[in-house]
């Protein structure tokens, strides 16, 4: 399997874990044997940020060695000095063109598969770069308008029907129509990405107590009952809605295949906590298979070696058996 890794924000610990990761993966020789691996970034900028965490890497002409496994390195051509924790318009733009070589890349079929590291949004920002996060811009540039967000670990999948809006405009954004189209998504992804043939999915309330009959808050009676009974016409696979806190606090969520929450942190929150740093971040429903590591470019600990490898390392491997997954359901 062919994995492309965009390089994310160079000033953060991306590549860092991503060093650490490969190190895991040449633990495991039967899945090693099965990934070859290309990381698009300016290769003196990788080298540089290798050599200040004094990380053992060798030169080849196509790219380096990391203890016995070869990466290719597409070269991109700018150029960023490394600043550990700094945000830098040198790095943000390395970021960019890193990312939109790697995303055509995996459209045009060179690669199964695209992992994307840890991007500093602010500094992507400060350049003009439009999106929200990396979810956006793929399901943009990929023409991808039905997509998803799933945060997961090896046993655990979260799913959100609003990602990167403030809190405030949450209520005013979900309605039946939308809850009933990711909870669709959701059930085919299970279906088709992780060869579930009947998920069980649980869909959490918005409101405290899950509204409490309409005594706090009415979507869940307006808007989330509605979508379930509509969506269980057509499949009674779906659950709910949930008070999302004794839903997780009572490990609830062990009875289902995927969890959908209403908001970002109540879906992320719970998610992160329970994957001890093993989390991963897959967008659903597009045409290439992407997954990230489940953190940021932790500016804070950049550049000390402290950074935990698990959730890019678990980025790598659940992008493989993604792409396996897809290769024998679609017959590609």
């Amino acid at each position: 399997m062919n994995i492309i890794v965009s390089i994310g924000d160079c000033n953060g610990i991306g590549l860092e874990t991503f060093y650490k990761a490969i190190l895991k993966l040449n633990l495991y020789k039967d899945l090693n044997s099965q990934i070859d691996l290309t990381l698009a970034g300016n290769k003196k900028t990788i080298t540089e940020y290798f050599k200040k965490l004094n990380f053992d890497i060798k030169e080849t002409r196509d790219g380096i060695i990391i203890e016995d496994k070869e990466i290719n390195v597409i070269n991109i051509a700018s150029f960023s000095q490394v600043e550990f924790g700094k945000m830098t318009n040198d790095s943000a733009k390395l970021t960019i063109e890193s990312l939109d070589y790697s995303l055509q890349a995996v459209l045009d079929k060179h690669f199964d598969a695209i992992v994307t590291l840890p991007i500093n949004k602010s500094a992507l920002k400060r350049i003009g770069w439009k999106y929200p996060g990396h979810t956006e811009f793929l399901a943009e540039k990929s023409r991808s308008k039905s997509y998803m967000m799933i945060l997961m670990t090896r046993k655990l999948r979260i799913a959100l029907v609003t990602t990167h809006i403030p809190l405030s405009e949450v209520s005013g954004k979900i309605n039946q129509r939308l809850i009933e189209n990711k909870a669709n998504i959701f059930y085919n992804t299970l279906r088709q990405d992780f060869a579930i043939k009947k998920p069980r999915i649980a869909i959490l309330g918005l409101n405290p107590h899950a509204g409490e009959n309409g005594a706090i808050g009415k979507e869940e009676t307006a808007i989330i009952i509605p979508a379930l009974e509509k969506l269980n016409n057509e499949v009674t696979n779906f659950y709910g809605p949930f008070p999302a806190d004794g839903f997780f606090a009572h490990n609830d969520y062990k009875n289902f295949d995927g969890i959908l929450a209403m908001y970002h942190d109540q879906g992320l929150i719970p998610l992160k906590i329970l994957a001890r740093n093993k989390g991963v971040n897959f967008t659903a429903n597009l045409p290439i298979v992407r997954t990230s590591p489940d953190h940021g470019t932790a500016f804070q600990i950049a550049g000390q070696g402290i950074a935990n490898e698990d959730s890019t390392f678990e980025a790598i491997r659940m992008a493989y058996l993604i792409s396996k997954t897809r290769k024998k359901v679609y017959g590609i």
